[in-house]
């Protein structure tokens, strides 16, 4: 598959050079490291795994795919194990040269002597990119100019579409979020605090072999469901409230991100399932209009005519505007982010939302989420029995040549499925 990423890249860069700059550890404390985890992009050309690692790619030349990585000396593995050699090195990951990470600011100059444009990621901003830049204002400063492109458009352009295998890792991403879930809300009871549901999750998702989360789950009961992005999972749950899970693990570096929200007793009250009947048939109005030759534009205005439907119906807002535009103003208060986003090795994934001002049309093997809500927040004038009131159902939608596929399909959606599953606590 790398190799397969690189053969893409080589094409788009053309004859110049690029330097992919990998990502190093990050200090919590102390002497104590952040959980490593591979630059994105960098993974996604080399599949290699360590940090204070630097790609170097050079289309017109004998040895076109270059690896510098940290050799570790006898200390080192002392502390940190025993690490692969140059030679198994350069068969695992496909590269025609290895060297060790100390030579990178000797060597760098002579590999891209003459050229006059490259390609580097300078916004990486770590040790090894400042060194970079470094050298770059040296040269410059000694009339040898050199251009520097950012590539970062050139994988938003790679990164839309997705392989038989990214797919199957976010499927299995997918199901693996599902799985964990289901164990979750099935220990799900009435005084347990949120950061419990969270091990619990967690602590699946590594028994099901995910080796991280795609992003911090956000469990949030009650009025914490009005807050997009929640971390705090502090609160105690109440019997009598929806709880609202966003959670996605991550598997060979491809994220899931799903969405459910579900009440804390097991049965939704009438007021509650009036609410998540409407944000049920948004995001099923958005997934229909997910398909070829339609725009994330599309899914979004589809899911927003029903929420803005629904919430007429209710009597929260008063149907005065005919115009899409003066509908969208008018329900942001109640929904106000977008339907979709692309999905992949990040949770937000690296893509092309529009190009000259026009939205990128979607096609077979993208990756995207539906994921509509409504969200009354205290402060909002509103009946009182809606406020504290936060939904928002999300799964992983793969364009395929005629239609869509849900990759996320494993966990009930609809509220009488939803009821049946939480029966069996």
């Amino acid at each position: 598959m790398f190799k397969i990423n690189r053969n893409k890249f080589f094409k788009i860069i053309d004859k110049k050079p690029a330097i992919i700059i990998g990502g190093m550890p990050i200090i919590r404390n102390g002497d104590v490291y952040y959980n490593f985890r591979q630059e994105s992009n960098f993974h996604y050309l080399t599949g290699f795994d360590e940090p204070n690692a630097i790609a170097l790619f050079l289309p017109n030349a004998k040895k076109k795919f270059i690896l510098f990585v940290e050799i570790f000396d006898n200390k080192k593995i002392l502390w940190e194990g025993k690490r692969n050699n140059k030679n198994q090195l350069r068969i695992i990951y496909g590269a025609d040269d290895i060297y060790d990470i100390k030579q990178f600011s000797k060597l760098i100059s002579k590999f891209i002597k003459n050229k006059s444009e490259i390609y580097c990621n300078l916004s990486i901003n770590n040790l090894h990119s400042k060194k970079m830049d470094q050298i770059l204002n040296k040269r410059n400063l000694a009339q040898k100019k050199i251009s520097i492109h950012d590539p970062n458009l050139i994988f938003a352009q790679l990164r839309n579409y997705k392989n038989v295998q990214e797919v199957n890792s976010i499927k299995k991403a997918a199901k693996i979020t599902n799985a964990a879930l289901r164990k979750t809300v099935l220990s799900m009871k009435s005084g347990m605090h949120e950061y419990e549901l969270q091990g619990i999750f967690e602590g699946r998702c590594i028994e099901l072999k995910s080796a991280r989360q795609g992003f911090p789950p956000i469990i949030a009961t009650g009025i914490n469901a009005c807050t997009l992005h929640y971390t705090q999972n502090q609160t105690k749950l109440k019997k009598q409230d929806l709880i609202l899970f966003d959670v996605g693990a991550e598997y060979n570096y491809y994220s899931a991100d799903v969405s459910r929200t579900m009440p804390v007793s097991g049965k939704f009250s009438a007021v509650q399932s009036a609410i998540y009947q409407i944000v049920l048939n948004a995001q099923n109005a958005g997934i229909k209009k997910a398909i070829p030759g339609n725009t994330l534009g599309d899914v979004h205005l589809a899911a927003v005519k029903e929420l803005y439907d629904g919430l007429v119906f209710l009597k929260i807002i008063s149907n005065t505007n005919i115009n899409i535009e003066k509908k969208l103003i008018d329900i942001a208060k109640f929904f106000p982010h977008s339907t979709s986003h692309w999905l992949g090795l990040d949770v937000h994934d690296l893509g092309i939302y529009a190009t000259n001002k026009k939205e990128t049309v979607l096609k077979k093997s993208m990756v995207i989420t539906v994921e509509p809500g409504l969200y009354f927040t205290n402060n909002l004038k509103i009946p009182k029995k809606y406020k504290g009131i936060g939904v928002r159902i999300e799964d992983d939608i793969l364009i395929t040549k005629s239609g869509n596929k849900i990759l996320s399909n494993q966990f009930p959606r609809t509220i009488k499925a939803i009821e049946k599953l939480l029966a069996k606590k």
